[in-house]
């Protein structure tokens, strides 16, 4: 009611509208502003979706900034992310993807998390079939259940070493424990394969 009477509901158009008109900060982005302009981004996104998250390539690729817009892991916002992207402006300093990538195998990065650091090296998976989909049973060295942390830098992992997307619509549930020798335990970086071959995954 207050929406009709007060103003209209925010949209796609409008977003991009704001982001064309700020595009010079986020394509030259300072170290001195990062916190004012990411906030500024995060109040906008959140209008279409509170769970929408983004993130920028620290250095220009090609002469452009890839700007990944994120569900965050969330299925239901993936919906959100897709019609952001898809209806993007073309803006020239600016490469605009829609969830957060499948990084090369060869070159994935140690994520650093608050205090906690977790590269491929640092995890290993059993698995078991759920129909389209795969629970997955994640040991992590150095895992401590107490610090929520651990799971945030585990999903960011998966993330680059899956792809948000089949992370969320291949993967079921997902368990955290600590790592303890064992000869049943798979390498993490030998989970991308096996979910192509094993599962079709569900519709978003």
């Amino acid at each position: 009611m207050f929406k009709k009477f007060f103003g209209k509901n925010y949209t796609v158009t409008d977003f991009w509208i704001w982001f064309e008109e700020n595009s010079h900060d986020f394509y030259h982005l300072k170290e001195d502003n990062l916190n004012s302009l990411f906030n500024k981004l995060d109040k906008q996104l959140s209008k279409i979706n509170e769970d929408l998250a983004f993130e920028f390539s620290a250095d220009l690729i090609e002469g452009k900034r890839e700007f990944i817009i994120s569900a965050d892991g969330i299925l239901s916002a993936f919906t959100d992310v897709i019609d952001l992207v898809e209806n993007a402006p073309q803006l020239d300093g600016f490469k605009i993807i829609a969830f957060r990538q499948k990084g090369d195998a060869d070159d994935i990065p140690t994520i650093e998390y608050e205090d906690i650091k977790l590269g491929p090296n640092d995890v290993f998976f059993t698995y078991r079939k759920n129909g389209d989909t795969l629970d997955i049973f994640l040991y992590l060295k150095g895992y401590d259940s107490n610090f929520e942390e651990w799971e945030k830098a585990a999903f960011i992992l998966l993330d680059i070493i899956i792809g948000e997307y089949d992370v969320a619509t291949k993967i079921g549930s997902i368990d955290m424990l600590p790592y303890k020798e064992s000869p049943n335990l798979k390498p993490i970086l030998e989970l991308p394969p096996l979910i192509d071959k094993e599962v079709t995954g569900i519709s978003q």
